[in-house]
């Protein structure tokens, strides 16, 4: 059985903090540093920008299953309670439309890296996680 046919998920336990490091990992500065050191080449700056990709890529994917979790715990806990608490679904909702929102800029710009926009700024993904996880947490004490 899922989350979707009455199974309340396991509670999800992560730190937003593991996710800090992505806030940085794709900023401009890093690049400009390796490009003003002796002994620079082009190619360096290629295999940097695509393993800093790499390693992002393997942040948004862990993002996604911590934020899938959230949301199946949070449907199955919006699904057990009295109706008078509706007003969470369409919070749910707007969470997780505004989290694939943001996924889809960052695919977006990490597509377009290739070809020169090095910046990239995963806070707005982090900040839709917190918020999911903030509203879990709110909905819980209220409940209890």
């Amino acid at each position: 059985m899922t989350a979707d046919e009455g199974v309340v998920p396991d509670k999800v336990e992560f730190s937003l903090a593991r996710y800090e490091p992505m806030t940085r990992l794709m900023d401009e500065g890093d690049l400009l540093f390796l490009k003003s050191q002796p002994g620079f080449r082009p190619e360096l700056a290629r295999k940097f920008t695509q393993e800093r990709r790499r390693i992002f890529r393997l942040y948004l994917q862990e993002l996604a299953r911590d934020f899938h979790q959230l949301h199946a715990q949070a449907r199955a806990m919006v699904a057990s309670l009295p109706a008078d608490h509706s007003n969470l679904v369409g919070m749910l909702m707007r969470q997780q439309l505004r989290f694939w929102y943001e996924i889809s800029a960052i695919e977006l710009s990490l597509s377009l890296n290739w070809v020169g926009s090095h910046s990239l700024n995963a806070r707005g993904l982090i900040d839709a996680l917190a918020t999911m996880h903030m509203e879990i947490n709110r909905a819980t004490m209220a409940t209890a």
